[in-house]
């Protein structure tokens, strides 16, 4: 929540609103923005211009908490507002009115305080809300009912925080405090989900986690330990040396005691059978996927989710625009994992060059938060989808099989 400067409040709190009430806002600001008023629905441009939207959203993260007028001209012009910008303010929070409460002027969910504004909680549904309501519970919550709440709460977290707004520092600023939310919320889930007995969703849920934050030793603890429950200590060791030589190379140390201790317990339990190499043989019909990202650690950990996958196959990895064309030249693969900023180029620059060599190539791009503008270009140069960074691994191995069926399939 970013802080706020709070005004008083003129008016005395209102009772929960009912579902009914003409009044009340059903907000989404997981993802893109969306407003349901009724059968009425409203988008991210659809509420009166950029500076209208943010103050909506300004008060959307400070649900039912005044902000000061001057607080939101300091975040609005970050420090730099012109002269007019109180008497600005307003007549953009009129334009905003219109918008979300035609004909109630100032009766409805956005309220006029003592020195500036608010969204009154009773009248607003908001999705960001509700994801920290659950996480709260399960936090004191046994962990059956943890791993209910935790799952729901997952799903409303599917996108990035405030996904039209890739530009003001603040907003970048809340996305990340959102992620960091989200990441002990999949981390909890899976430590939960072990606590239950339920391994292969301990795993799932671990694998994603490690997959936002490499450096989470919980999420790693979560994912050898899933493991060895389910059966799998081979495989367990195999995930303790990856965690091992990631935390050396990021951060000049070793996994903590915890997972020391279940290596210790691991190695005992595996010592009368020879571990096996980690490579497959590969399988001649499995989709060839190559990965092109600028993150070493991220596409460590990526080729190996592929990898493990009976009907997919790493063939390559690079780490710049240059090496990845050269190297889909060479290799030829089915599908390419593309980053959308590299080191040395744009994603989309690489993305043309390789498919101006190989047409049939299905390109996956893989964005912090993916914009509508975003889309829209890589549709125009022939790319399959753009995938959140964030989304889950299941989704993006959903992506390469589907994109590849389509190619398949004509």
């Amino acid at each position: 929540m970013i802080p706020v400067d709070l005004a008083v409040e003129d008016h005395a709190v209102t009772p929960i609103a009912p579902k009914s009430d003409p009044r009340r806002l059903d907000v989404r600001i997981i993802g893109s923005l969306r407003v349901r008023r009724g059968e009425t629905v409203l988008g991210c441009a659809e509420l009166g211009g950029p500076k209208p939207r943010q103050i909506f959203e300004l008060l959307l993260l400070n649900l039912g908490i005044p902000i000061s007028k001057h607080r939101l001209i300091d975040i609005l012009w970050a420090g730099q507002a012109p002269p007019e910008s109180l008497a600005t303010l307003e007549s953009y929070v009129s334009v905003l009115r219109r918008h979300l409460q035609p004909g109630m002027g100032k009766d409805g969910p956005l309220r006029t305080v003592t020195g500036g504004y608010m969204l009154d909680s009773a009248l607003v549904d908001l999705d960001l809300e509700r994801f920290e309501a659950l996480v709260r519970i399960a936090e004191s919550a046994v962990p059956q009912r943890a791993i209910v709440l935790l799952q729901e709460a997952l799903g409303l977290a599917s996108a990035p925080l405030l996904g039209d707004e890739l530009v003001p520092s603040w907003a970048e600023s809340e996305r990340t405090r959102h992620a960091a939310r989200v990441l002990r919320a999949r981390t909890l889930a899976a430590e939960s989900a072990l606590a239950v007995g339920k391994t292969q969703l301990a795993v799932t849920l671990a694998r994603e986690a490690i997959a936002e934050d490499p450096l989470s030793e919980q999420a790693w603890t979560s994912l050898v330990l899933g493991l060895e429950k389910s059966g799998q200590p081979t495989e367990a060791l195999r995930v303790f040396d990856q965690c091992r030589r990631i935390m050396n190379q990021e951060m000049g140390c070793g996994p903590g005691p915890v997972l020391q201790s279940i290596y210790a317990r691991l190695l005992e339990a595996t010592s009368h059978a020879r571990i096996p190499p980690v490579r497959r043989i590969p399988d001649p019909a499995a989709i060839r996927v190559m990965i092109i990202n600028r993150h070493r650690t991220f596409t460590e950990l990526l080729a190996v989710a592929l990898d493990r996958e009976p009907d997919m196959l790493s063939v390559g990895t690079a780490d710049s625009a240059q090496s990845g064309v050269d190297m889909a030249r060479e290799l030829a693969p089915d599908v390419v994992l593309l980053d959308y900023r590299l080191r040395d180029d744009d994603g989309m620059a690489a993305a043309l060059r390789i498919l101006a060599d190989a047409p049939l190539t299905r390109i996956l791009m893989l964005a912090g938060a993916p914009t509508p503008e975003a889309q829209r270009r890589a549709a125009a140069a022939g790319i399959s989808a753009v995938l959140s960074k964030n989304g889950s691994l299941a989704t993006l191995l959903s992506a390469v099989r589907r994109k590849t069926a389509d190619v398949n399939v004509s």
